[in-house]
């Protein structure tokens, strides 16, 4: 299995994360008149890290920044995790999806 297809997988497996939290943060709202209890820190992580594992993914398979998401000046993604995360996947600088 090649480490691309992990982390394809990682990111299927946080989406349904994500969605799921969601929809308990809806229903924690519903029953506690619109308090977050702590549901709104846990998805700014989730998707804090879906994005850049999006980012790291998608650069592995030839794309450009520019091309994966529209430039944010007030949030830009961190390059230096995004770069960890490629690091991770690769082997000898070479994407494993590529070879």
């Amino acid at each position: 299995m090649s480490n691309l297809f992990i982390l394809k997988k990682y990111l299927k497996e946080q989406a349904k994360l994500i969605r799921a939290t969601k929809k308990e943060l809806k229903s924690y709202q519903k029953e506690h008149g619109g308090c977050d209890g702590g549901y709104y820190g846990t998805l700014r992580k989730l998707s804090r890290d879906y994005r850049h594992h999006h980012i790291a993914y998608s650069m592995l398979k030839g794309k450009c920044y520019e091309s994966i998401e529209r430039p944010n000046t007030k949030i830009a993604p961190d390059m230096a995790l995004i770069q960890e995360i490629r690091d991770a996947h690769t082997e000898k600088n070479v994407c494993i999806g590529q070879e």
